[in-house]
């Protein structure tokens, strides 16, 4: 009987590590490689954004995940329920799968119901049918105040509330419309990660858009019916708001023993140098509900990264003496920037003092060639799971 590798999750962690461990496993035969996603779609969610602002369609950002089976990963289509590591199990609502290795990448939950108000107010993208609905809101939306609203830190994807908010500024601007565009976020520095080189840029941009910045102590209510957020140093009105979900350990790890940190149950613990479990060897985890806990962005270019960084390490651990990707990496992320385009590099290591992961960012370019890079990559990365 063939051992088995299995990867929980149909989004970018799971498809990069399904694909990479595939890719060397298939050729020895005893291994498998084995997808459980509750949805049959990849869907490549930074251009949820693009459906939202209508700059993308959405079989543009959707493929089978049956595209896998081309590398020679079987794809299973069920939700997982949990996780027993002790006995090497996932239970599941159609079955239970046992396994030899298990990469983890689930994404997070969305903790709406956190923030009295927020589940009923405004609108988002951050699933396909909330970028569908903001989308028409965008078009149905004449009057001036625009509001994007940033309840906490870490959230998925931390670019995203300044990347939409100065392109509506911009696009407000060039139509001669009179919107004002607000960015509400919390008084902690999120840019402070990114390095100053980063945050000299993206305040830049704010500025030229006329975006208002907003800090915050602490989000208390949104009251829809008045249309009014209110923090604890400061109250905001709104007429179209566009809000940014809390992240949550997703259902099945929360459930599971051992998947979720003591000191912040949002996260799930995880040996940061290798993205494994802290008790289990040959349990992973690579998602953004871990990226925090290593130290990194709950976002899609550090997720890249742990997928390939925990499937080099399965594979020494099979192979014996296959080269490990190497502790210090540069990643490279390409954002929207206004409606032009930002390109930045990270270069990654591990710190051996602090026990995670570090990164010091800097801006390579910002021109429209920077958006043409990001659409191309993103769009490229989709249809090669076609």
């Amino acid at each position: 009987m063939a051992r088995r590798v299995l990867v929980l999750g149909g989004g970018v962690g799971g498809v990069v590590a399904a694909r990479r461990l595939s890719q060397v496993l298939s050729k020895k035969g005893e291994y498998e490689v084995i997808l459980v996603s509750a949805e049959s779609y990849f869907d490549f969610k930074p251009l949820y954004v693009d459906v939202a602002l209508h700059y993308g369609r959405v079989d543009e950002l959707r493929v089978p995940l049956k595209g896998l089976e081309k590398y020679k990963v079987r794809v299973i289509i069920d939700r997982v329920k949990r996780v027993d590591p002790a006995n090497r199990l996932v239970v599941a609502e159609g079955s239970s799968y046992e396994y030899d290795y298990l990469v983890i990448s689930l994404g997070v939950r969305y903790g709406w119901e956190e923030y009295p108000g927020l589940e009923r107010a405004g609108y988002h993208n951050y699933t396909l049918e909330g970028a569908i609905e903001l989308a028409e809101a965008i078009s149905r939306f004449k009057r001036s105040r625009l509001l994007v609203l940033v309840p906490e830190v870490p959230h998925r994807c931390g670019i995203y509330p300044y990347e939409i908010a100065t392109q509506l500024a911009q696009n407000y601007r060039k139509l001669g419309r009179d919107i004002r565009v607000t960015l509400m976020v919390p008084k902690s520095r999120m840019f402070q990660r990114f390095g100053p080189d980063v945050e000299r840029a993206w305040m830049r941009m704010l500025e030229e858009t006329g975006v208002e910045y907003v800090l915050h102590s602490g989000l208390e209510e949104v009251d829809p019916e008045k249309r009014v957020v209110r923090a604890g140093n400061v109250e905001e009105r709104y007429d179209l708001l566009i809000k940014i979900p809390p992240s949550r350990l997703p259902e099945p790890l929360a459930v599971s023993e051992g998947f979720q940190c003591k000191d912040d149950p949002r996260w799930s613990p995880v040996r940061p140098r290798t993205f494994q479990h802290p008790k289990y060897d040959d349990v992973f985890l690579v998602g953004e509900h871990s990226m925090p806990s290593a130290g990194l962005p709950s976002a899609g270019a550090p997720v890249h990264y742990a997928a390939n960084l925990a499937s080099e390490v399965i594979l020494n651990d099979i192979i014996g003496g296959y080269p490990v990707l190497g502790y210090y990496k540069t990643v490279y992320c390409v954002t929207y920037y206004g409606v032009g385009g930002l390109a930045m590099g990270a270069e990654v290591f591990y710190d051996e003092e602090t026990g995670k992961w570090d990164f010091t960012g800097y801006t390579i370019t910002s021109a429209p060639m920077a958006r043409l890079l990001k659409e191309a990559y993103y769009r490229g990365f989709v249809r090669s799971l076609a």
